[in-house]
C-alpha cells in the first residue's frame, strides 16, 4: 500500500482534498493510505472542525500552530515542522493542492528529502510574479514529480517552462504531466446534491435576484485607495441596479474595511438595506448562493470556477486571472482596471447569452488522480 501525506493549509485546499479523500474511501482503500497534515496556515479550531466535517475529510493526524503571519517566516515554519512529520511517516510522496505558502513549503520539504511531489492545480499562470501565489506555483511546479493539471492550457503553460511528460520512472527529472479536470467541479457536481437552499430563506433571498460578492485578497484589501474605490463602486451599482448584494465577509476583509474607511464611507457601506453583509459562509453554503444568485462579482480564483460549473456571469475583481478560459469563453470579464464599468458590465451580462461548455472535465478527475498515483509513484 502506497503512503500519501496530504498537506492542507487553507480553506480553498480542505475543499480541494474532499475529492481525493472520497475517491480513496470510497475505491482506493486498499492501495492508498491518506495520512492528513493541517500546515496551521489558516486555522481557527472551531471552523476547522466544523469544515472537516461538513466535507467529510479525515481529521488532521498532524496539525501546527504558527506564529507568524509573515509570508517567509510562515513558509520556513511550516518547512521546518513539516521535515519532522516526514521523518516520522516516510511517505512514498507528498501531495500538495494550488498555490499557498503551505504548498510551496511542502514541494520544497518533500524534495529535498527525494520524497515525490504531486501537485493537484499544476500549470495555473497569472503572469504577475507580484503575486505571491504565482511564484509559489511556479516554484512547485518544478519541484513535482506528477503534476495534474485542470485544463489543457494549464499543461500548455508547463510545455513553455519545459515541464513535459517524460518517459521512465516517475521523478523530479522525469515528470508526469496529466490533463485531469478540475477536482472542484467533481465537489461541486457532488455537494450541490447535498444543499437544501435553507441560507436563501435566513436572508430573505429571491432566487436569481441578487448578486454575490466575495473579496478577501491582500491586493485588494490592503491598498486603501482600492478597498475604497471597490466598496464605492459597490454601493453605486446597488442604487442604480436597486439590487441586493450579498457579501459573506472574510475576517481579514472585516478588519480592512474598518481600518481604512472614514466613518461616513463605513456607516454608507455597513448600513445599506439592499448590501446583506453575513458571516463567512460554509462550502455548502456558498455552493447554494452561487447556484442562486444573478451574477458574481469576486476576486477569488475558486469562486471565479464555481460560478461557471453553475453557469453565472463572473466580474472579477483583478487585473489578471489564472482561469483564463472562463474569460475567454465569455462567461467572465476583468473588470478590475475601469473600477467605474461595473455597472455597464453587469448590464451587459444581463443582456448576453453566454454558454458554458465542459472546460474542466468530466466530474470524475479524483478517480483519475487516484489511479494514476497508483501507478507512478
Amino acid at each position: 500500500m502506497l503512503k500519501i501525506l496530504t498537506l492542507l493549509g487553507a480553506r480553498p485546499q480542505f475543499i480541494k482534498a474532499a475529492a481525493i479523500s472520497r475517491a480513496i474511501q470510497n475505491s482506493f482503500s486498499t492501495e492508498l493510505e491518506e495520512v492528513i497534515v493541517h500546515s496551521g496556515q489558516h486555522y481557527d479550531a472551531n471552523m476547522s472542525t466544523l469544515f472537516f466535517e461538513e466535507l467529510a475529510i479525515p481529521m488532521p493526524k498532524y496539525t501546527f500552530r504558527l506564529t507568524s503571519s509573515g509570508h517567509s517566516a510562515q513558509t520556513a515554519q511550516i518547512l521546518n515542522n513539516l521535515e519532522e512529520v516526514l521523518e516520522l511517516e516516510k511517505p512514498n510522496a507528498v501531495l500538495v493542492y494550488g498555490d499557498t505558502n503551505t504548498t510551496l513549503a511542502g514541494a520544497l520539504a518533500a524534495s529535498k528529502k527525494h520524497i515525490p511531489v504531486i501537485h493537484i492545480e499544476a500549470g495555473l499562470r497569472s503572469f504577475n510574479k507580484a503575486m505571491p501565489e504565482e511564484i509559489n506555483r511556479v516554484l512547485t511546479d518544478h519541484c513535482s514529480s506528477l503534476l495534474f493539471c485542470p485544463t489543457e492550457t494549464a499543461v500548455s503553460n508547463l510545455a513553455k517552462e519545459a515541464i513535459v511528460y517524460t518517459a521512465g520512472a516517475c521523478s523530479v527529472d522525469s515528470p508526469k504531466v496529466y490533463a485531469c479536470g478540475d477536482i472542484m467541479y467533481d465537489n461541486s457536481l457532488f455537494f450541490s446534491k447535498q444543499v437544501d437552499d435553507s441560507i436563501l430563506e435566513k436572508y430573505k433571498l429571491v432566487k436569481n435576484n441578487f448578486l454575490l460578492f466575495t473579496m478577501h485578497r491582500p491586493s485588494n484589501t490592503d491598498d486603501v485607495d482600492r478597498l475604497k474605490s471597490i466598496c464605492d463602486m459597490v454601493l453605486t451599482l446597488i442604487e442604480k441596479q436597486q439590487l441586493t448584494v450579498v457579501f459573506p465577509l472574510h475576517p481579514r476583509t472585516k478588519k480592512a474595511i474598518k481600518e481604512h474607511l472614514n466613518s461616513q464611507q463605513f456607516e454608507a457601506f455597513n448600513s445599506n438595506p439592499l448590501l446583506k453583509i453575513i458571516q463567512p459562509a460554509s462550502f455548502l453554503d456558498m455552493i447554494s448562493l452561487e447556484n442562486n444568485c444573478e451574477m458574481v462579482l469576486t476576486d477569488s480564483g475558486g469562486v471565479q470556477k464555481e460560478a461557471y460549473f453553475f453557469e453565472k456571469p463572473c466580474m472579477i475583481l483583478r487585473p489578471e486571472t489564472e482561469w483564463i478560459e472562463i474569460v475567454a469563453q465569455g462567461a467572465a470579464v476583468l473588470i478590475d482596471a475601469e473600477f467605474k464599468d461595473l455597472n455597464k458590465n453587469f448590464e451587459l451580462f444581463r443582456l448576453k447569452t453566454i454558454e458554458y461548455p465542459k472546460l474542466f472535465g468530466d466530474g470524475a478527475s479524483a478517480e483519475f488522480i487516484c489511479q494514476k498515483i497508483i501507478e507512478q509513484v
